[in-house]
């Protein structure tokens, strides 16, 4: 599996994760210590945009990787 592949699977995998946070607190199915579900939320929201950022640098690298790929195809 690529670097890319596996920051992407990790990504979904981290999105599912803080959707399924949401729907708990939304349902109101809050565990002993409320706190440390938030500070749980809080830390997966910033690791998914850490990998977010991550996600975008890659994509930017390899369509500029690719582009001086073509252009030297075609020159």
């Amino acid at each position: 599996m690529s670097d890319l592949s596996r920051v992407v699977e990790a990504a979904k995998r981290l999105e599912r994760a803080v959707l399924r946070l949401e729907a708990a607190m939304e349902r109101g199915r809050t565990p002993a210590d409320p706190a440390g579900l938030e500070l749980a939320l809080a830390n997966a929201k910033a690791q998914y945009a850490s990998l977010s950022r991550v996600t975008e640098t890659v994509a930017s690298r390899l369509d500029q990787a690719i582009g001086r790929i073509d252009r030297v195809l075609e020159g």
